[in-house]
C-alpha cells in the first residue's frame, strides 16, 4: 500500500526537517508500506519553512504554501485534498506527535479500523489549561451529537485515515468547522492507540487562547443546533417567570402592599437586556457562518508548491 503523511506547519523551519526524517525512519519499520509521500502544508509562514522543505530535494517530499494563514485545520484539509495514499497519517511539525507508533496504527488499520486516533496518556499542562480544556470538551459533549465510538477527543492529537474516510472529509466543503469534529461525524469504524506526548523540538505553540476559542465556537455551531433550541427553552422559562411576577404584582396591589421600587426595575431591565443580547449573539454566529457558506469561496489558495508539475 501507499501511505501519505500530511504535516501542517506554521513557522516550523527549525523543526520540519527533523520531523520529516523521523517520519521516514518510522515508515521504514513498517513492512507493509510499499511507497509513501510526505505532503507538508505551509500555512503562510513568515520564516523559511517552505524553503527548508524545498531544500530537502526529495522526490517523496513536497510542500504546498497557502496564500494566507488559515489555521492548522484548513492546512490539514488542504493536505488531504492532495494526498494520494491508501491511508493518510496527519501529525504536527513540532515533534510532539510520536511517529514511532505508526506500526501499531497500521496494524489497527489492517484489522479494519478506518480511523485510528493517537490519544495521549496524560496531560502535562498547568491546572488552568487543563480546566479550560476540560470545560471545552464538556461543552462539546453536551451541545453536539454524541460520538458513536465514545472516543474522548480531549486526548486526541493526531490520526490515521483510510482513503474512504479521506474522500468523505474532502466531500464536505464547509468553511467553519473542525477537522476532528468532521472525522468523528462521518462515522466509520474507529480505534485508538495510546502514546506519550513529547516536548516540542523547539519554538513555542502557535495555539493562542483566541484560536482555541474560535475553534470551540466553530465546532459547536458546525455540529449542533442545540444552542438555538436552548434559546427557545430560555424564552419559555423567562416568559413563565414574567407571568408569575405579574401575578405577584397583582396580588400585592390587591392586598395593599407597596409596588417594588426602582432598584428591582433596573435589575429586571439589565437582566432581560443581557439575555436578549446573548440570544442575538448566538443567532448572529449561525447567520454569519451561513453567509460565509453561501458565498462559496474556496477554502484555501495555493501560492506555490515544490513540485510545480502536479
Amino acid at each position: 500500500m501507499k501511505l501519505s503523511i500530511v504535516i501542517p506547519a506554521f513557522n516550523e523551519a527549525a523543526n520540519i526537517a527533523a520531523a520529516i526524517r523521523e517520519v521516514q525512519a518510522a515508515i521504514s519499520d513498517v513492512p507493509g508500506i510499499a511507497d509513501h509521500e510526505i505532503v507538508v502544508v505551509d500555512d503562510c509562514s513568515t520564516d523559511h519553512t517552505f524553503d527548508t522543505v524545498h531544500g530537502l530535494a526529495s522526490p517523496r517530499v513536497r510542500c504546498l504554501r497557502l496564500s494566507r494563514q488559515s489555521g492548522s485545520h484548513v492546512a490539514i484539509r488542504a493536505g488531504l485534498d492532495h494526498a494520494e495514499g491508501d491511508a493518510v497519517l496527519c501529525l504536527s511539525a513540532d515533534g510532539q506527535d510520536d511517529p514511532g507508533i505508526l506500526k501499531a496504527m497500521m496494524q489497527k488499520w489492517e484489522a479494519g479500523d478506518r480511523v485510528v486516533w493517537a490519544l495521549r496518556r496524560f496531560r502535562e499542562e498547568g491546572i488552568s489549561y487543563r480546566l479550560l480544556t476540560g470545560t471545552f470538551y464538556l461543552l462539546l459533549r453536551l451541545l453536539t451529537d454524541k460520538n458513536p465510538q465514545q472516543i474522548d477527543l480531549a486526548d486526541a492529537d493526531f490520526f490515521l485515515l483510510d482513503r474512504k474516510v479521506v474522500k468523505s472529509i474532502t466531500s464536505c466543503p464547509e468553511r467553519n468547522t473542525s477537522i476532528f469534529g468532521l472525522i468523528s461525524w462521518v462515522g466509520f469504524r474507529q480505534g485508538i492507540i495510546r502514546y506519550d506526548r513529547r516536548p516540542r523540538m523547539g519554538g513555542s505553540s502557535k495555539w493562542s487562547f483566541r484560536s482555541r476559542l474560535r475553534l470551540t465556537v466553530d465546532w459547536i455551531v458546525a455540529f449542533s443546533g442545540l444552542p438555538l433550541r436552548l434559546i427557545s427553552l430560555l424564552g419559555l422559562v423567562v416568559a413563565m417567570i414574567g407571568f408569575l411576577y405579574a401575578g405577584v404584582i397583582v396580588v400585592n396591589a390587591y392586598v395593599g402592599k407597596p409596588v417594588a421600587g426602582w432598584s428591582e426595575t433596573i435589575i429586571l431591565i439589565l437582566t432581560m437586556g443581557g439575555l436578549q443580547m446573548l440570544i442575538s449573539g448566538i443567532i448572529g454566529e449561525y447567520l454569519w457562518r451561513n453567509l460565509e457558506e453561501t458565498r462559496n469561496r474556496p477554502l484555501y489558495f495555493i501560492e506555490k508548491q515544490t513540485d510545480q508539475n502536479r
